[in-house]
């Protein structure tokens, strides 16, 4: 289990008023913040959140177009070579989590099963939320979470 810390939760808050409470799993998305804050891996989260958005729009693009659209073929190679670079990202995000969280969190978004690709998508998306926090904030490097 990980303890959410205020700093994260105040965050976790001002996420949810910004995207007009869209998140699809805030408490997994505290958990990403809370480890990266124990790592003081602000600029890791920094890279994870521009990947995320990168993941989420071109997961949309790739739907809307369909397989035989064109440029599908591209879009999903990098997809697919961003993909991993998240799933790395957030393997190192997780290695201080408790072995129950790090468990679920590999087994529940990093799995690369069908379900779990489409829990990573959202949780994705909750990062790209916080992205877009960082942008409209001015601070794209990220902001101390404590």
């Amino acid at each position: 289990m990980v303890t959410i810390s205020q700093p994260t939760k105040d965050l976790l808050d001002t996420l949810t008023t910004f995207s007009n409470n869209a998140l699809t799993c805030p408490d997994d998305l505290a958990v990403v913040l809370e480890t990266a804050l124990q790592q003081n891996a602000e600029s890791d989260l920094a890279d994870l959140s521009f990947l995320a958005k990168f993941l989420h729009r071109t997961y949309g693009i790739m739907t809307r177009i369909g397989k035989d659209g064109e440029g599908y073929g591209r879009l999903a190679e990098e997809f697919g070579e961003n993909l991993q670079k998240v799933v790395g990202h957030l393997h190192k995000l997780i290695s201080v989590a408790s072995p129950d969280v790090r468990h679920r969190f590999e087994s529940e978004y990093l799995a690369m099963t069908p379900q779990s690709l489409n829990r990573l998508l959202a949780l994705m998306y909750d990062l790209s939320w916080y992205k877009n926090w960082l942008i409209d904030t001015g601070n794209r490097g990220g902001p101390p979470l404590s």
